[in-house]
């Protein structure tokens, strides 16, 4: 059987050619590679819907950060899907990702500069360096990327404490100002409940996967009261579902609370929290 990949969908082929022309004509940095990750990678990509996620790397820090900015408000005035990744050093990826890294990254097509960047994190260097797509470079497994399993779980459960219980929390504040029969915005239950179930996922498998395997992951290991709340942030990402009720966002953020609860039980090659409450 053949290993080759498909080839890239017209829109991404186009935006990442758009790119690499600018590059050029801008006067941007000069790539040692250029990876795609995230649902390009992951087989997940939504046209409309979805962004391509990047990982550029370069010799060192970027030097004509205005090049760069123009670059990327060229890419967004062109339409198309967001280009959003990040730029790092390639030497970077051979030790553990910096948390709260400094470095110039793309987020819904807009360049940032001068901020801690979320996205350098374990989980992009997994993905990097198991699904990664290579565009211009040497493949993923020759750039010794520091990759490794417990540094990855660490970065999950952190993230799903750290990040997603607040974000719960401010869902049900908001939730609480809503006249029960209100329409709340199905691509905001997408996010969250798939976004967990994702983690949930490599957690369990120590793979990095898109929400669309991650939601079809946990729906074997929720009850049927849970289930019902993944079934609709599905069809949310489908784009079958644009508004939900408040009693249907509140199940979402239940069954999110359910799985975070029970994510210490998840390990990698097990299917299944050993948790013995659950």
């Amino acid at each position: 059987m053949s290993s080759r990949r498909p080839p890239l969908r017209v829109d991404v082929a186009r935006t990442v050619d758009r790119f690499l022309g600018l590059m050029a004509s801008e006067g941007g940095p000069t790539l040692r590679g250029l990876y795609l990750v995230g649902s390009v990678a992951l087989g997940d990509f939504r046209p409309g819907r979805s962004d391509i996620d990047f990982v550029a790397l370069l010799d060192g820090p970027v030097g004509d950060i205005e090049a760069l900015a123009r670059v990327h408000a060229a890419l967004a005035r062109a339409g198309g899907p967001p280009f959003d990744g990040v730029y790092l050093p390639i030497d970077a990826l051979r030790r553990a990702p910096e948390a709260g890294a400094v470095v110039p990254f793309s987020v819904e097509g807009r360049l940032r500069t001068g901020e801690p960047c979320r996205e350098v994190n374990p989980a992009l260097w997994r993905c990097l360096a198991r699904a990664g797509r290579p565009i211009l470079g040497a493949a993923p497994a020759a750039l010794g990327i520091a990759d490794d399993d417990a540094t990855l779980r660490a970065h999950t459960l952190a993230d799903l404490d750290e990040y997603w219980r607040p974000w719960i929390a401010q869902g049900e504040a908001a939730l609480a100002a809503k006249p029960p029969d209100s329409a709340c915005d199905a691509k905001t239950l997408e996010w969250g409940v798939l976004g967990v179930s994702r983690i949930v996922c490599t957690l369990a498998t120590g793979r990095v996967v898109s929400k669309r395997e991650g939601g079809r992951f946990v729906l074997d290991h929720l009850s049927e009261a849970h289930q019902q709340a993944v079934w609709d942030a599905l069809d949310a990402r489908d784009g079958a579902l644009e508004h939900v009720t408040p009693a249907e966002m509140r199940a979402g953020l239940d069954a999110m609370r359910f799985l975070i609860d029970g994510s210490p039980g998840y390990q990698a090659g097990a299917h299944a929290p050993t948790s013995p409450d659950r």
